[in-house]
């Protein structure tokens, strides 16, 4: 008589091997570079803030949340007032305008998110999900 213990093992390591493959491949079909998908992939930190006088959590006035995927690095802001620097890039939220080094890409209301999301041959802004282009 054969012993199944030796057939179940193999089994059982194929699929140790296989399921995760099957898994990293399955995600490429999903957009790589978005806030979004980072999101789902557990990359975020917890955010505290003390609370105020009356004991209620304040609301930040600019928000900061910096991404990485496997294809692509980038950032989220909003608020008044926000920078991130993105490979070498430096994106910020002054005076109700956005700026990637220094060149104004227009208007945004501090209601407004702003995504900048930087590929190996691809940068791209985000206005509420809206590509934008330099102003001029």
């Amino acid at each position: 008589m054969k012993s199944v213990f030796a057939p179940a093992i193999a089994v059982l390591f194929g699929c140790a091997i296989s399921c995760p493959i099957a898994h990293a491949a399955g995600s490429e079909d999903a957009s790589p570079c978005s806030a979004e998908s980072a999101a789902h992939s557990g990359s975020s930190y917890p955010q505290f803030f003390l609370p105020d006088q009356n004991g209620k959590p304040p609301k930040p006035s600019s928000s900061v949340h910096t991404f990485t995927t496997r294809d692509c690095v980038g950032a989220v802001l909003q608020g008044q007032h926000a920078s991130a620097q993105v490979q070498g890039d430096s994106v910020e939220l002054r005076d109700g305008q956005v700026y990637v080094n220094d060149l104004s890409y227009g208007a945004v209301t501090r209601e407004q998110s702003v995504e900048y999301d930087v590929r190996r041959d691809k940068r791209t802004l985000l206005v509420d999900g809206k590509v934008r282009t330099p102003a001029h």
